[in-house]
């Protein structure tokens, strides 16, 4: 690795720098063994002065046999720390590992971000889509699409559409999407886009008795409603 006559070869790379010790090089010292690290900032302080530098002059100043000089060379450069370069050598810091950084010993305590919460219109469409599965069957994206057009684009609130779902359940032989547009469509010309409007009319909905102070729908769908929206429910 390094010229073997007494001359030495030149090293390159903090000219412009103070001697300093990287802070990669503390965090790695475990691994690279005190004398390695040593030798590193060794090495800085020749390349600082811009003088060459020989394994027997490492070795004089380290107060180490020139044998162990050029292991722990050897080790430098199979970790990216010193790079042979023909008729230089130069160091370099190489990237830390996450691994090597624990070593740095444990960071401060810092806040964490709550978790993020779904907006109440994801909250909203995630139940009804959960309403769906429970009534119908597992929701394709076909039928997801749909849900959310007639909630963001005609403003249809997710209760309006469980009691379409529920009215589809109740008087189709087999649901389809075909019937629940049907059923979305007729109100939607009646006015309906809240779950009270459906209240005050209920003669709109079969599921919906016409004594709204007694109206039910599936006892199934009744308690998957209050499990997620029990206030709403209730009103």
């Amino acid at each position: 690795m390094v010229n073997q006559d007494m001359g030495g070869i030149p090293l390159k790379g903090l000219e412009n720098n103070a001697v300093q010790v990287p802070q990669e090089l503390l965090h790695n010292q475990k691994e690279l063994g005190l004398e390695a690290v040593m030798l590193w900032i060794q090495l800085a302080a020749f390349a600082q002065r811009g003088e060459a530098v020989s394994t027997q002059a490492l070795a004089e100043c380290m107060g180490i046999p020139r044998a162990r000089v050029e292991t722990h060379l050897a080790a430098l450069a199979d970790r990216g720390w010193i790079n042979d370069e023909g008729m230089e050598i130069r160091l370099s810091v190489p990237p830390v590992s996450p691994a090597e950084t624990e070593l740095d010993g444990p960071e401060e305590d810092t806040p964490q971000a709550p978790p993020k919460m779904l907006d109440p219109g994801q909250a909203q469409f995630e139940w009804l889509v959960n309403f769906w599965s429970h009534r119908v069957g597992a929701a394709d994206p076909d039928i997801m699409r749909k849900l959310l057009f007639w909630m963001e684009q005609k403003g249809m609130s997710h209760e309006v559409i469980a009691v379409a779902i529920e009215e589809m359940c109740t008087n189709a032989q087999r649901p389809t999407l075909a019937y629940l547009d049907g059923v979305l469509r007729n109100w939607y010309q009646e006015g309906i886009r809240e779950y009270q409007d459906l209240t005050e009319r209920p003669h709109l909905a079969k599921v919906l008795p016409a004594n709204t102070q007694e109206q039910r729908i599936h006892p199934d769908a009744e308690r998957k409603w209050k499990e997620l929206f029990p206030d709403e429910f209730d009103q």
